[in-house]
């Protein structure tokens, strides 16, 4: 989801197991090795792969685990979630774009930490396949990214507070123009009650967020201040959050209050009272289940 061409972090030696049984003898542990850091130069050298072109994207795919017609299909959805994208924001690329389609299940890629991500020093997009995750779940947040490619290349890791914004602004982008029944990163829950489940869980706070520094920024975070956007969008306008995405300068407390009219602690108090209505819908064991169901479908994503 970070703009990172590494995927992962360097490899720490694995533990040495120091259990003793109940005889005094050391009992034995099995412990599960933390996958490898790779490159996506090394990524592109360990798949063997197939090409596709469209109008704006060049798709390259793992010839071995995805077909043509699947390939194709998700060439498709690109391009319509290209033409949704521009018509929501009025923001492209120029030419076509080059996308990497893989499945981390590959056996030349066993043991090695595959995420999707955006790169843009390629620039690129590498959309991953796993048994949890479906290549296409994060394509409207990651073509976000790319069809701001300019703005995204000058900002994201240079100006304050931009970074939480671009990432919020693909999953509001995700949530609106979803082109499946339960989208990432909220999987059909409602956006309140992820929200509602985080504050309570993780003593997150928006202002914090803000503040964060790219590199520790956490995926709650992220989804917190995503479902933040989608209820200034519930509440101010989509269009007025599409403008506000497009900031130019450092995203502080002034940004929020020339857009919206608070503060970021004002529209945050306001929304956090707002919250609980989003449980008056469901009863508490329909909450637990929901929150139960997302946990699961984040698993792979949280670290």
């Amino acid at each position: 989801m970070l703009n990172n061409s590494l995927i992962g972090a360097e490899r720490p030696r694995d533990p040495i197991p120091v259990e003793v049984s109940s005889g005094g003898r050391p009992a034995r542990i099995i412990t599960t090795k933390p996958p490898l850091v790779i490159t996506d130069l090394e990524l592109r050298a360990r798949v063997q792969w197939a090409h596709i072109t469209s109008p704006h994207f060049h798709v390259s795919y793992d010839r071995v685990l995805f077909s043509h017609t699947r390939a194709t299909a998700l060439d498709e959805l690109l391009e319509i979630a290209y033409s949704l994208i521009f018509h929501f924001t009025h923001e492209s690329f120029a030419g076509r774009f080059q996308v990497y389609v893989v499945d981390e299940r590959a056996t030349s890629l066993l043991g090695w930490a595959v995420r999707p991500h955006f790169n843009v020093e390629e620039p690129a997009i590498y959309l991953v396949e796993s048994g949890s995750r479906q290549a296409q779940e994060e394509a409207i947040e990651l073509l976000t990214h790319a069809m701001r490619l300019t703005r995204y290349a000058r900002h994201y890791r240079q100006t304050s507070g931009w970074a939480a914004l671009e990432e919020a602004f693909g999953i509001f982008l995700s949530e609106r123009l979803s082109m499946q029944p339960k989208p990432f990163p909220f999987y059909g829950a409602e956006a309140d009650l992820i929200a509602h489940h985080l504050y309570h869980s993780h003593s997150l706070r928006l202002c914090e967020i803000w503040n964060e520094a790219v590199e520790t920024l956490s995926f709650y975070q992220i989804v917190l201040s995503g479902a933040f956007l989608l209820s200034l969008g519930d509440t101010f306008s989509d269009d007025t959050v599409v403008t506000f995405s497009k900031s130019d300068y450092p995203i502080t407390n002034e940004t929020f209050h020339a857009f919206f009219g608070r503060s970021l602690e004002e529209l945050e108090s306001a929304w956090v009272q707002h919250l609980p209505i989003a449980l008056f819908t469901v009863t508490e064991e329909e909450q637990e289940r929901i929150i139960q169901h997302w946990d699961r479908a984040i698993e792979c994503r949280r670290h």
